[in-house]
């Protein structure tokens, strides 16, 4: 459970699954440029995809 409202878990997911498909095919530098995030976040949805593998 997060305190994080239903609209903010939605972005993150959309986030998450826009980094999902760039990822396939994209440097993280790209990723971040493309969608104006931070590297840093960018890094962290790939951290997770990879635990899913």
């Amino acid at each position: 459970m997060t305190n994080h409202t239903k609209e903010a878990c939605d972005r993150y997911i959309k986030a998450y699954k826009k980094v999902e498909k760039l990822s396939k095919k994209m440097k993280i530098e790209e990723i971040a440029q493309i969608l104006v995030m931070g590297k840093s976040l960018v890094e962290e949805y790939r951290r997770i995809l990879n635990e899913e593998e």
